[in-house]
């Protein structure tokens, strides 16, 4: 959905640059909202900002060390090349072939290190970044693992295959009792000395008992007269390419939010299966039991 991609400009860049300067690294929807910013930049979202920066700094990165390198080259060339000085000149020139080797792109040796599936270290390293995503999240019914994938997208550098990483790593949490999963949303199990002798199974039928189930949530605030006006104003103020940009945004979020409302459709139809076999089994045991007994009398 939305306008077709174009080519980064030289603005653009620079904006990005005094955005990330300003506002710091990970806070790409600030500087989509900077007044002064948010205009250069009305045809860009988060995410292309967070991927041009990396490429920018993958470039530069590799760049500099080219031109480390040709420097060294160039001073192994303009030295005398007697033999008292041969030694110096095979230094010189290994090293500088040990530093093209050793250069790698940021984001090769990120993906290395998320990959490294087999690595007690990587594994820790993914744990920890989950716990301080939902940590930091602070959501009081727990987080969805689309807020928690979009924070740590934000914060760090995942690889291309992040969303199945994490959806294998929040199970295994989930199974081992560090986190908590209710209606699709999980949060940080409570280490307390009640949860003693009780499985997580039960301490999260415990909490689904407790939990109401919220028709109607925030997504669905109703707005006052005056709000409308206000954003038809607003509205009426931008510029062709930002009102296409936020018409794009608008579509996007609420195609997610259409995505997330058929799953959870989808789980209550199950949900509501799974009731109805439990209460067929129920009467149908009931039934054998009424047998059981009558046969017995007779």
């Amino acid at each position: 959905m939305g306008a077709p991609k174009q080519r980064w400009t030289s603005e653009e860049e620079g904006a990005l640059r005094t955005g990330v300067a300003k506002h710091g690294v990970g806070n790409w929807r600030t500087i989509l909202n900077d007044p002064e910013l948010g205009p250069i930049l009305c045809s860009r979202s988060n995410v292309d900002l967070k991927d041009k920066w990396r490429n920018m700094n993958v470039t530069v990165t590799a760049s500099s060390s080219r031109d480390k390198a040709r420097s060294t080259v160039k001073k192994t060339r303009a030295a005398p090349k007697n033999n008292d000085n041969s030694a110096a000149i095979s230094t010189i020139t290994s090293d500088a072939d040990d530093e093209i080797v050793d250069v790698k792109p940021i984001a090769s040796v990120s993906s290395e290190a998320w990959n490294a599936s087999n690595s007690k270290k990587s594994h820790s390293r993914l744990d920890n970044i989950i716990m301080e995503a939902i940590k930091n999240l602070n959501e009081p019914a727990g987080s969805h693992r689309t807020t928690i994938a979009n924070y740590i997208e934000e914060q760090y550098w995942p690889p291309n295959d992040f969303d199945h990483l994490l959806s294998a790593k929040l199970k295994d949490l989930a199974a081992s009792g560090k986190l908590l999963k209710v209606n699709r949303k999980y949060r940080i199990a409570p280490s307390s000395p009640r949860l003693e002798g009780r499985t997580p199974k039960m301490v999260l039928l415990e909490d689904v008992q407790r939990e109401p189930v919220k028709v109607g949530s925030d997504a669905s605030k109703n707005l006052t007269r005056s709000q409308v006006d206000a954003e038809l104003a607003r509205m009426a103020s931008m510029t062709p390419e930002a009102a296409a940009a936020a018409a794009a945004r608008a579509v996007a979020e609420a195609e997610a939010i259409m995505a997330e409302a058929e799953a959870a459709a989808r789980e209550a139809e199950v949900a509501e299966a799974e009731a109805q076999a439990a209460q067929a089994f129920a009467e149908a045991a009931l039934l054998t039991l009424k047998n059981r007994n009558a046969v017995k009398l007779v």
